[in-house]
């Protein structure tokens, strides 16, 4: 881009920054927890109203969020110094995390030297997905969720351009902020193994597990609830009599990825590095996988905002894969595709329009 096109994504960042905030549904604490049933948020705040302790034993606070006591207790503990309110400075947080995606965002676009329409294109599904930055706008109690989409970006790049220690980094960071690093591990594993980095790969071996090992342990002592391990294996012992109940669940997973389907307009790059690719999306997979595995039952109305977490890496990838110089120069239908997204982003819940309050599956 020369300078004026880089002026001109500059302003369109700005427009599409204001246009999620000034659209996003914001919502009281109570609001958000006990009418949008955002329930997990009871947990996170249990752990952050104890900063800069640590809850002991407590029966509130469900085990898998226990495990994600960093951010959270981060946030309570400032809190607690600047003596102010716990979920104002959850909201501080979520904007600086947004601010970072954003930063990350723009690193990528120019290593991948992408012209005007081809930025904005890539700037769009990746800003204007509802699950990323407008859904944590509005539940900032999850901040930690929009620091993992930023480690997704840093993970895909670090696996296209072999940065090795960025890769590690990232992998043994995000221990502290899901279980679903676990992917990640996998994929930084087999990447490190393919490229004969042995010692990067014990390095990573003995930091992952022995903090994996920390969050089991911080887990246990902050709550005395189990670990909730058959969300791993919900689907087995699902009623696959009730086939619609289980396409809707399927459809729900997928909707967030939607998109992503313009790769069919896309042409095929050259000079791809197939390993690369196989890994980003394996670890893709790997995520998707884990809420469909959860079942219809276990999982519920949260698959497709779980099974997203993958999305920044999948849309690396797509990028990677596929190039769209011939699609951005079909004026009509590449503007009718940016003004889908602004459209594609006014989810029911999180936006101030409820346009799309049809589509919703209540219960299923």
């Amino acid at each position: 881009m020369n300078k004026s096109e880089v002026r001109v994504y500059h302003l369109y960042i700005i427009f599409c920054f204001f246009f999620i905030v000034l659209t996003t549904n914001y919502l009281i604490f109570y609001v958000i927890v006990y009418i949008e049933n955002q329930t997990d948020v009871i947990s996170y705040s249990e752990i952050a109203k104890n900063g800069p302790f640590l809850p002991k034993e407590s029966s509130i606070i469900i085990q898998h969020v226990a495990q994600r006591f960093f951010i959270p207790y981060l946030v309570g503990s400032l809190a607690y110094f600047l003596n102010i309110d716990f979920f104002l400075v959850f909201k501080f947080f979520t904007f600086l995390f947004i601010f970072f995606y954003i930063f990350l965002i723009n690193e990528i676009i120019k290593k991948f030297n992408y012209s005007l329409k081809e930025s904005i294109l890539f700037f769009s599904i990746l800003f204007l997905n509802p699950y990323i930055v407008r859904n944590h706008i509005f539940q900032p109690v999850q901040a930690h969720d929009m620091l993992f989409f930023c480690f997704g970006l840093i993970f895909a790049l670090s696996i296209i351009h072999k940065k090795y220690l960025s890769n590690i980094s990232v992998t043994i960071l995000s221990v502290y902020l899901r279980q679903t690093s676990i992917a990640l591990f996998i994929g930084s594993s087999i990447f490190l193994l393919i490229n004969k980095k042995i010692k990067f790969f014990i390095l990573l071996l003995l930091v992952y597990f022995f903090s994996f090992y920390l969050i089991i342990k911080f887990g246990k002592h902050i709550s005395t609830n189990m670990f909730p391990i058959k969300l791993a294996y919900g689907i087995i012992f699902y009623d696959f009599t009730n086939i619609a109940k289980l396409i809707k669940f399927l459809l729900l997973a997928i909707m967030p990825f939607l998109p992503l389907f313009v790769v069919l307009f896309g042409k095929i790059n050259k000079n791809i590095r197939m390993s690369s690719a196989l890994i980003l999306l394996l670890v893709c997979s790997m995520m998707i996988g884990q809420p469909i595995l959860g079942g219809p039952d276990g999982s519920v109305n949260n698959v497709g905002r779980i099974a997203n977490l993958c999305y920044p890496i999948l849309t690396v990838f797509c990028f990677y894969i596929w190039n769209f110089k011939k699609f951005v120069n079909k004026r009509y239908l590449y503007y009718t595709f940016i003004s889908g997204m602004f459209l594609w982003s006014l989810h029911p819940t999180f936006s101030v329009f409820k346009i799309f309050e049809v589509f919703r599956f209540y219960n299923y």
